[in-house]
């Protein structure tokens, strides 16, 4: 085995962490922009999946509100992840709404037992 693959995982933990912790007089000016700063996360790019589970009477609702919503618009179909982003974009802009929204979900809160 030669030296460099017999050090320790530590010498290779410690030797990659130095590496990744160039100071920002080291780095290029432009890749210093585009570094975030010490603390802070950077600012996520990709879409976020998530996964809700509906009752069979839920989904077909959603189906039929979206299968409506395609008769409406004059489409073939409209894809239930716009109706969804849709209702958010909803819900964010108006506060009437939310108030409703709020008081269905502190129901069910309620409805659910704890432990």
């Amino acid at each position: 085995m030669n030296a460099a693959k017999s050090k320790s995982s530590a010498d290779r933990f410690a030797k990659a962490a130095s590496s990744r912790r160039a100071a920002p007089a080291q780095a290029a000016p432009e890749e210093a922009q585009l570094r975030p700063e010490r603390g802070r996360t950077a600012v996520r790019s990709k879409p976020l999946r998530t996964t809700v589970d509906l009752s069979p009477a839920d989904h077909k609702r959603l189906r039929r509100i979206a299968d409506r919503l395609a008769d409406d618009l004059d489409v073939g179909e409209v894809p239930r992840r716009a109706v969804w982003l849709a209702l958010l974009a909803e819900l964010a802009e108006d506060e009437a709404l939310y108030g409703r929204v709020l008081e269905r979900v502190r129901e069910s809160r309620d409805d659910v037992p704890t432990s």
